[in-house]
């Protein structure tokens, strides 16, 4: 359809949707409740019909023992000098004769939103005709934007909306009700009691870093609560970027980590015959499950993909959260001319905003410097490339293994009893440190790492 074709066409809208729906609040009140999660002020096309509707939301949370009809809806708008921009009184009372039903209620609901997401859509399109000749910022920029108000439209974000604290209070205080009850979790748990713990969950919209030297196991780390979260007990679909590793590669881990068989006896094929039915059992539940984790595998994964991939994951497959290995390898793709310590500052807040948008929890790994764990436990100051991972995350985990620690001549401090190497699937203890919790405390534990299955588990003394 050419741009001269859309001039002068109205904007999709359903007038008598809105009607009907506004005069089913004056019918009945709870209807409000029904629907209040659904709309918005600017998903009604008629600006009267916004007023009004912003009214009664004003009406029900200033004045909650007042029924919400004629009089004191006309009365509240009028304090608020809005009634004749609506309409007038006269024009209220004739809501009620233009409803069917407020039975209804619901549909009608549905038919308004169906309309501003077709406004919202609409605008889209002009902000992609902009963007399209609009050189000044770089192509990938501009599809990234581009995405981010498209996967809006399917998650029904609204980033031009505010809301008073009563509002928040009152989700807050349900949300805390249905905990106490058992009806849900706030976040997703980690699968370790030790670590639950400290930080109840994963909450949304937090971003989580995971930092460790290299081959102390952080990947095993994430590996094992990603497996917890996708296939323990109460499974949730998740993301995994693996920019270090192939996705085969990745599902060997998972395989190893589920049937407890030794990594590399594995990648080799050499399973004798009880490791193959671990496996094979292993791999039966993984598969009937496989919905569950999704895996993308591309190196040097550019950050705008990364966006649009995970935003394409909560969309269509609804995952509860996200995991990258690991953010060193992440492409900025922006301006390559940038000092890697500033395109890591802002790939660490884009993240951030990804996970606020997305309403998730992003669990990104890190490296830390080469003094981090060298000779001491590593802190929050090792965190490689940037300081503004510590600033901008919320839950930093880092991981300590002090058996390996290493003297002023860069040798070994510790010699592993060589004789408990031998033993398969041997446990040793390594540390977790919470570093920093922006809403909790911090402090440390031990977890068991087994080596063999690369994956970590729970210290029975607990």
């Amino acid at each position: 359809m050419s741009a001269n074709t859309l001039q002068g066409r109205v904007p999709s809208h359903n007038t008598e949707a809105e009607i009907a729906l506004l005069g089913s609040i004056l019918f009945k009140n709870s209807v409000l409740d029904e629907v209040q999660s659904m709309l918005e002020k600017n998903d009604f096309y008629v600006r009267g019909h916004q007023l009004i509707w912003e009214a009664m939301l004003g009406l029900r949370n200033e004045r909650p023992n007042v029924t919400i009809d004629l009089l004191p809806l006309t009365q509240y708008m009028q304090e608020k000098k809005t009634l004749a921009e609506a309409g007038g009184a006269a024009y209220i009372a004739s809501l009620t004769n233009s409803t069917p039903t407020y039975t209804n209620a619901l549909y009608y609901a549905e038919l308004i939103k169906d309309a501003a997401i077709r406004r919202k859509l609409f605008d889209v399109s002009v902000l992609t005709a902009e963007k399209a000749f609009d050189e000044s910022r770089s192509v990938e920029d501009s599809i990234d934007e581009i995405d981010q108000q498209v996967s809006a439209l399917g998650l029904g974000f609204n980033t031009n909306s505010y809301d008073d604290v009563g509002k928040l209070i009152t989700e807050v205080v349900d949300n805390v009700h249905d905990i106490m009850k058992g009806k849900q979790t706030i976040g997703v748990s980690s699968g370790f009691r030790a670590l639950d713990r400290y930080i109840g969950a994963f909450k949304p919209s937090d971003l989580i870093i995971i930092a460790a030297r290299p081959s102390v196991g952080k990947t095993a780390l994430a590996l094992s609560i990603a497996v917890n979260m996708a296939f323990g007990n109460n499974p949730v679909p998740i993301g995994f970027f693996s920019l270090e590793m192939s996705g085969a590669s990745l599902v060997e881990r998972v395989l190893a980590n589920k049937g407890q068989i030794n990594l590399m006896s594995l990648r080799n094929g050499k399973l004798d015959g009880d490791a193959n039915a671990r496996m094979m059992e292993a791999a039966s539940v993984l598969y009937s499950n496989a919905q569950n984790l999704l895996v993308q595998d591309t190196p040097n994964i550019k950050l705008s993909e990364i966006r649009s991939q995970a935003r394409k994951m909560v969309r269509d497959n609804g995952i509860k959260a996200l995991f990258i290995d690991y953010i060193g390898l992440v492409e900025y793709g922006t301006d390559k001319n940038l000092p890697r310590h500033e395109q890591v500052s802002a790939i660490s807040r884009s993240l951030k905003q990804l996970a606020r948008e997305l309403r998730i929890p992003i669990i990104c790994l890190c490296q830390v410097n080469r003094e981090g764990g060298k000779d001491r436990a590593p802190i929050l100051a090792d965190l490689r490339d940037s300081g503004s991972i510590e600033q901008d995350a919320d839950l930093v985990i880092l991981l300590d293994d002090p058996s390996k620690r290493l003297d002023e001549n860069g040798k070994a401090k510790y010699e592993d009893d060589q004789e408990a190497e031998e033993v398969p699937g041997r446990a040793k203890p390594l540390k977790v440190i919470i570093a920093k919790q922006r809403n909790g405390s911090t402090g440390a534990f031990n977890l068991n790492f087994v080596a063999d299955y690369a994956s970590f588990r729970e210290i029975e003394k607990f």
